[in-house]
């Protein structure tokens, strides 16, 4: 009877020792994961994020793709995939529904998103930056010069003063592209069913389409947003006598009002551009949402900041990245990410 005591004791013993066991187990993070062990992806292969850029013509898939190289060698490494979709302001809408972990956005655009106004009708307060002022933009006004020289024109003033038809094409709803031109129409005190009741026409469209409508005089003016040495326009300028329209001192004012800079676009841009236009303009970052890993964040930040050569050779409109300037929030439009703003601290960059 003894021995069958102490063998049922034993094993009752035990039994609460696996027991204790287990239960410390599953009151760990061991399902989710540390922050170090999601840092270094699943079984200790590269993490797998997504970065929202705009199509694959633009600078921003350029660079974005140079960006995936050197993510590929970083510690933790990740494995980005580049999407080729949305732009500045759809990005937005990725990053709140998960589809993207970070994206390239305006410092304009972005600010709206965070302060709930112009482009958006509801507050995004958990975007947070990386990078800021990756690359320089501007908005362009682009006309056939054909167009100009046969109606006397030398201002968007000139279609409302003068009931010109004009056929304006520009990108879909969700870019920013889209956005500047009724921003840039508003302030010449036009839109566009104003442009319609002239007997002109308004398309939104993609880039493929727009260079071809210019190549075969089926559009008049298009109003994008622009770097130097813009891969669209530098093409289209090949194929098709264009003009950059520059934009009056009120006019520039106006659209002060919504975040934009007077400044001037620079001479030598694409074929026989060689004159220099006042026009407004701003600046893209990667920003990213709140709840990224603050170790990936880090990762990322570091990597750009320390590659901007690389960068460069993605597309060369990221020369005009200061690195020094990255942490600037009026170029990020949004408040840091605290992974981002510990290697700010760390390198020098914020004090």
């Amino acid at each position: 009877m003894k021995q069958k005591s102490k063998f049922r004791w034993y094993s009752v013993f035990m039994l609460v020792v696996v027991l204790s066991l287990m239960i410390a187990g599953c009151g760990s993070d061991s399902s989710s994961g540390s922050k170090a062990e999601k840092a270094s992806g699943a079984n200790g292969g590269p993490v797998k994020l997504k970065v929202a850029t705009n199509n694959i013509q633009t600078s921003w898939y350029q660079f974005s793709s140079a960006l995936s190289e050197i993510l590929k060698k970083t510690s933790p490494a990740i494995d980005l995939e580049v999407l080729p979709i949305a732009g500045g302001t759809g990005n937005v809408d990725l990053i709140e529904q998960g589809e993207a972990d970070f994206a390239l956005m305006h410092n304009v655009a972005s600010n709206w998103a965070f302060n709930g106004e112009v482009a958006f009708d509801k507050k995004h307060e958990n975007l947070r930056g990386l990078v800021g002022g990756v690359n320089d933009y501007y908005i362009g006004i682009i006309a056939r010069t054909e167009f100009l020289k046969k109606n006397g024109i030398d201002s968007l003033a000139d279609i409302k003063e003068k009931k010109i038809p004009t056929r304006v094409i520009t990108n879909p709803v969700g870019t920013l592209a889209e956005y500047s031109t009724r921003l840039t129409l508003e302030a010449y005190g036009l839109d566009y069913k104003a442009i319609e009741k002239l007997g002109g026409s308004v398309e939104l469209t993609s880039n493929d389409v727009i260079k071809s409508a210019f190549q075969n005089g089926k559009a008049d003016i298009h109003i994008l947003v622009m770097t130097k040495a813009h891969p669209v326009i530098t093409e289209l300028a090949l194929s098709t006598d264009i003009t950059l329209m520059a934009m009056e001192d009120n006019i520039m004012d106006s659209l002060g009002k919504y975040g934009f800079e007077a400044d001037k676009y620079p001479s030598g841009q694409f074929k026989n551009q060689d004159y220099e236009v006042n026009t407004v303009g701003f600046v893209a970052s990667y920003v990213t949402d709140k709840n990224l890993d603050e170790e990936l964040a880090y990762t990322i930040t570091k990597a750009i900041v320390e590659n901007k050569e690389a960068l460069v050779k993605g597309h060369s409109s990221v020369q005009d990245f200061d690195p020094a300037k990255a942490a600037d929030e009026i170029l990020l439009g949004v408040p840091l990410h605290p992974g981002a703003k510990r290697y700010y601290e760390e390198v020098g960059i914020l004090k």
